[in-house]
């Protein structure tokens, strides 16, 4: 059970007697991602009393943990003056993420508030193009001289630990302000007081520009296993870093978009279970109607090879175990080329071999679901009436050939569909799920009705 549900009556009691006091007390006690946690579970109407009993040193660190919705109810609620502390007493970083998510009024209203050089930095961070490295950056960092000594440094690290983001990695510039390396406290704290960094800092580091877009900067993270990544502007001086929390949180942003628009919910994907009933709904509908256009087409073309079905009946039974076994394979097959085009350490020309292992896979699938159709078929047999006159071997050829011919199709049309979209630049996500499994039913009932009547014929 969670913390918050564990004291859940205990906080409620002290908020319902006025025990602000013993509530502040309470609070000391835990991690400001718990409080925060706790808070969620504390009634709308308390709040902002709640919030306000909070020990003044803590509650831009608790608020920065705060959800969405509740942070903008607490804005709405509080004075001037207590707006314009909380928002000053902010990371630059947490404040740029709570800034960028509020209608624009609303931002300029709560920008003015900010004291002349939290502005111009606020603003600054603001002014990057969205997702990218410059928005989710803090410019809280420690930076050295590489003529500094050993000693240098730890002393600015003692000055600086409770201003910056991190004090693990220490950052090497030179006289313009331009990246030259970067030395760990580690390194820091076993060299000798008179060593000079240039001595014993790691060139070569990795970073990502300002405009980079935050899933370059996701990958350089884990390639490199670093805690924090280095951002630099057009002229490569250091403005800033990106942290691993920052990151991770865009990793399970992207999860979560990615797992939404293969299911065909087209939403943002950072409100959708937190949005009203009719927005989910419009969120869905919108690709629902598209697949019913789409799968329309589907029920034409079964319509059209009616004259088959009348001449061997049993073939409608199949109809259905058909389309979802090659829908099936194309979803698998295009959710492996997705991963493979998202993944920005795969170069394209392994997504190419990727792509051609997938069809020698759908090969193996093809023959082993053909075989497990026709052998169905054989088993299960069939009433003289619903073969008119044709045996049953016919029609466990006739699906055999449409699996192996349907599953080949949609393997193949699945891997390929994401590295073509990849192409045009178009986000991969939406051609899994729903579009791949229509697109399959036509192409099969196609398949299926075409050697039948070819073999029918024949």
């Amino acid at each position: 059970m969670k913390l918050a549900q564990l004291i859940k009556p205990e906080i409620a009691e002290m908020l319902r007697s006025g025990d602000y006091s013993g509530f502040r007390t309470l609070s000391e006690e835990f991690h400001a991602a718990d409080m925060a946690e706790i808070l969620e579970h504390v009634p709308n109407d308390k709040l902002l009393v709640a919030f306000l009993a909070l020990a003044r040193d803590r509650q831009a660190e608790i608020f920065e943990y705060i959800a969405p919705d509740s942070q903008t109810r607490l804005l709405n609620e509080f004075k001037p003056e207590v707006l314009s502390r909380l928002l000053n007493e902010l990371s630059d970083d947490a404040r740029t993420d709570l800034l960028r998510e509020l209608p624009g009024p609303v931002t300029r209203r709560l920008v003015e508030v900010l004291n002349p050089d939290e502005r111009k930095q606020a603003l600054a961070l603001l002014g990057y193009p969205e997702n990218s490295a410059g928005r989710l950056m803090t410019p809280e960092f420690l930076h050295v001289s590489a003529t500094a000594t050993a000693a240098d440094v730890l002393a600015k690290v003692r000055r600086y630990a409770d201003e910056v983001e991190t004090v693990y990695v220490i950052y090497v510039i030179d006289a313009s302000q331009r990246l030259v390396g970067t030395i760990s406290l580690r390194d820091v704290v076993i060299a000798e007081p008179s060593a000079v960094v240039n001595d014993f800092m790691t060139g070569n580091v990795a970073f990502v520009h300002t405009t980079d877009n935050r899933e370059r900067a996701l990958a350089l993270l884990r390639e490199y296993d670093l805690l924090a990544l280095p951002v630099v502007d057009s002229q490569d001086r250091l403005v800033g870093i990106v942290t691993f929390d920052d990151l991770a949180d865009v990793a399970e942003e992207e999860a979560t978009e990615d797992i939404l628009k293969m299911h065909g919910v087209v939403t943002r994907r950072d409100d959708y279970f937190d949005a009203t009933l009719f927005k989910k709904y419009r969120s869905r509908i919108v690709w629902l109607l598209a697949l019913v256009v789409v799968g329309a087409a589907s029920v034409l073309i079964q319509q059209e090879y009616n004259p088959i079905l009348t001449q061997l009946p049993l073939l409608a039974a199949y109809i259905t175990l058909l389309a979802a076994s090659s829908g099936n394979v194309g979803t698998q097959s295009a959710g492996i080329l997705i991963r493979a085009v998202s993944t920005p350490d795969i170069e394209p020309k392994r997504r190419w071999r990727i792509f051609a292992l997938e069809v020698a896979v759908g090969v193996g699938l093809a023959l082993t679901l053909a075989g497990a159709a026709a052998t169905l078929v054989l088993l299960r047999g069939a009433e003289a009436p619903s073969l008119a006159g044709h045996e049953v071997h016919e029609v466990a050829l006739i699906l055999g050939l449409a699996m192996f011919a349907a599953i080949m199709t949609s393997n193949t049309l699945g891997a390929l569909i994401p590295l073509v979209m990849k192409k045009l630049k178009v986000d991969p996500a939406v051609a899994a799920g729903p579009f791949i499994t229509t697109a399959a039913d036509i192409v099969t009932v196609l398949i299926y009705f075409n050697i039948a009547a070819a073999m029918i014929a024949g």
